[in-house]
C-alpha cells in the first residue's frame, strides 16, 4: 500500500491528518445536521422556524444536546477511519451517543426545574430528525471520503515473506520480494522502504519462516504502527493471546468471552425476560402441569442432569413427557420420532416446545440463560460417539451459561443426533454465538425462536 497523496501535489498525507480530517468532516456534519433537525422540529411543532419568543425550545435544546453528543461520540468511537470504512458501525455508535446525550439533557432539565418551559414534542421530534441526520451524514462522508481524502486507507498491512496465509478483505497485501523488503539489512534504506510500503497502516502483520522472525522483529520496531508476526505453531492453541506472569511470557488459550459488564447486562436481561414470561405464561404452565398429572401417573416436572457453565452439572426442569417407568434420566437414548416412551400429552408438549417452559425457573435460579448453547446430558451421543469425542472444540461452548434457545435452534439444528455432522452443525452455531455475543443478537434470536416453536424436528 502506497502512502496517500494529496490531489494535485506530491505531499504525503499522514494518517494523523487523515484521522483529523475525518473527525472534522463528521463532527461538522453532525453539528449541522442536529441544528437543522431542531430547527425543523420548531417549524413542524410550533409553526415558527426560531420557536416562540422568550421560550427555550429547539435552539436551546440543540445548544444543550450538541456538546454532550460531541463529547460522547468522540469517547464512544463514532468518528475516524474505522467508522467510515464500516458504515453500519459508525451509524450505531453515533445513534448510541445521541441517546446518551438525550438522557443526560433530560437529567439536567429535571434537576434545573425547567422541564415545564420546554416543548416535549419539539424535543422528541428534534431527536428523531437528528438521528436521521446523523445517519445521512455518515453515508455522505463515506461517499465523499474518496474524493476529499483519496479514499479510506487500509489500517492493516500484511507482508508475505515466503509464507502464504489467508487474509481478510480490509487489508493491504505486500509481497516482501516485490517491495524489496529484506529485514536482515538493518539499515536506514530498509527502514525507509518498509515505512513507504506499509503507508498509513496502523497494524502490520508479517508471515515469514521461523528463521526470519528475529530479523522482522527488529525491522518492525522502527514503525509507529503495531507490528505482529504470524506464528503457525500457535494455531493448535487458537484462539490465543499473549500475556505475562512474573516477567515470563504466557499464552492465553482460554478465557470467558463476556466481560463483567456484559455478564451483568445479560443477567439483568435474563431476569427481566424470564420473570415477565413466567407471569404471562402462568396459565400455560399451570395447564400443562395439570395435563401431565391427570393423564399419567408420576410428577409433573422431570429433572435431568445436564452440563452447564464451566462444565458443572445442574438439574434441568422440563414437563414430564414420558411414562415414569420409561424416563431416561441420563439421556443415554435420545428421543426419536414416534418414540413409544412418550405419552400422548407429552408428544403435544414436545411438538409445541411447551415441555421446555419450566426452564424459566432454571433461568431465574441462574443455572441457565434465555439465550445460549442448549445444555446437553453427559451421556448424549452423536452416532456412537460421545459429543466431546466428535469434535475437540466441544468444550468451548461451556464457557457461558446454556440457554433455553440458541442460534443453533433457530437455524434448525435440533432433534436427534444420529450422525457426527448433526452435532458439528449445532456446535458451529454455538461457537459462533459464543465468539460474537451481543444483547441485540439475543433479542433477535428470541424473536426468531417464536417462528420455530412448532418444528418438524421437535419430538
Amino acid at each position: 500500500m502506497q502512502p496517500m497523496m494529496m490531489h494535485g501535489s506530491s505531499m504525503t498525507v499522514s494518517k494523523e491528518m487523515v484521522r483529523l480530517r475525518l473527525y472534522a468532516l463528521c463532527l461538522a456534519g453532525d453539528m449541522a445536521g442536529l441544528f437543522c433537525a431542531f430547527l425543523a422540529a420548531n417549524w413542524f411543532v410550533l409553526g415558527a422556524l426560531w420557536g416562540e419568543p422568550g421560550k427555550p425550545h429547539g435552539i436551546v435544546m440543540f445548544a444543550m444536546v450538541a456538546p454532550l453528543y460531541a463529547l460522547l461520540a468522540v469517547q464512544g468511537g463514532a468518528y475516524g477511519i474505522n467508522t467510515i470504512d464500516h458504515l453500519r458501525r459508525g451509524i450505531v455508535r453515533a445513534l448510541w451517543a445521541l441517546a446518551q446525550a438525550a438522557l443526560l439533557m433530560l437529567l439536567i432539565v429535571y434537576l434545573g426545574k425547567i422541564a415545564e418551559q420546554l416543548s416535549r414534542l419539539t424535543f422528541v421530534t428534534g431527536l428523531g430528525l437528528g438521528a436521521a441526520a446523523l445517519a445521512l451524514v455518515r453515508v455522505a462522508v463515506a461517499r465523499l471520503a474518496v474524493s476529499l481524502l483519496g479514499g479510506v486507507p487500509h489500517l492493516t498491512a500484511v507482508i508475505l515473506d515466503g509464507v502464504t496465509i489467508a487474509t481478510g478483505f480490509h487489508a493491504s497485501i505486500i509481497d516482501a520480494d516485490a517491495a524489496n523488503l529484506h529485514p536482515e539489512r538493518h539499515d536506514a534504506d530498509m527502514a525507509a522502504r518498509l515505512a513507504g510500503a506499509v503507508g498509513m497502516a496502523e497494524r502490520v502483520i508479517v508471515a515469514c519462516p521461523m528463521e526470519r522472525m528475529d530479523d522482522w522483529s527488529a525491522a518492525l520496531k522502527s514503525l509507529s504502527a503495531r507490528g505482529e508476526i504470524v506464528v503457525p505453531e500457535l494455531l493448535r492453541f487458537a484462539p490465543a493471546r499473549v500475556d505475562q506472569f512474573d516477567g515470563q511470557p504466557t499464552i492465553i488459550v482460554a478465557g470467558g468471552p463476556l466481560q463483567f459488564r456484559d455478564r451483568l447486562v445479560k443477567r439483568l436481561f435474563d431476569l427481566i425476560v424470564a420473570g415477565t414470561a413466567t407471569i404471562l405464561l402462568s396459565p400455560v404452565l399451570i395447564g400443562a402441569a395439570l395435563a401431565v398429572r391427570l393423564t399419567s401417573p408420576g410428577p409433573a416436572l422431570f429433572r435431568q442432569p445436564r452440563i452447564g457453565k464451566d462444565a458443572r452439572s445442574f438439574s434441568i426442569y422440563k414437563f414430564r413427557s414420558m411414562r415414569t417407568d420409561a424416563s431416561d434420566h441420563q439421556a443415554a437414548t435420545l428421543t426419536r420420532r414416534d418414540d413409544d416412551r412418550v405419552t400422548r400429552v407429552g408428544a403435544f408438549l414436545r411438538r409445541t416446545s411447551i415441555d421446555e417452559l419450566p426452564q424459566l425457573f432454571n433461568v431465574l435460579k441462574g443455572d441457565m440463560s434465555i439465550v445460549g448453547p442448549r445444555p446437553h446430558a453427559a451421556a448424549a451421543k452423536a452416532g456412537n460417539s460421545l459429543y466431546w469425542e466428535v469434535d475437540p472444540r466441544y468444550w468451548a461452548r461451556h464457557c457461558i451459561k446454556p440457554g433455553m434457545t440458541g442460534l443453533a435452534q433457530v437455524r434448525g439444528h435440533r432433534g436427534s443426533t444420529d450422525h457426527h455432522q448433526d452435532l458439528i452443525d449445532r456446535l458451529q452455531s454455538d461457537l459462533e454465538y459464543v465468539s460474537d455475543w451481543s444483547i441485540w443478537r439475543d433479542m433477535r434470536i428470541i424473536v426468531a425462536t417464536l417462528g420455530v416453536l412448532v418444528h418438524h424436528k421437535a419430538y
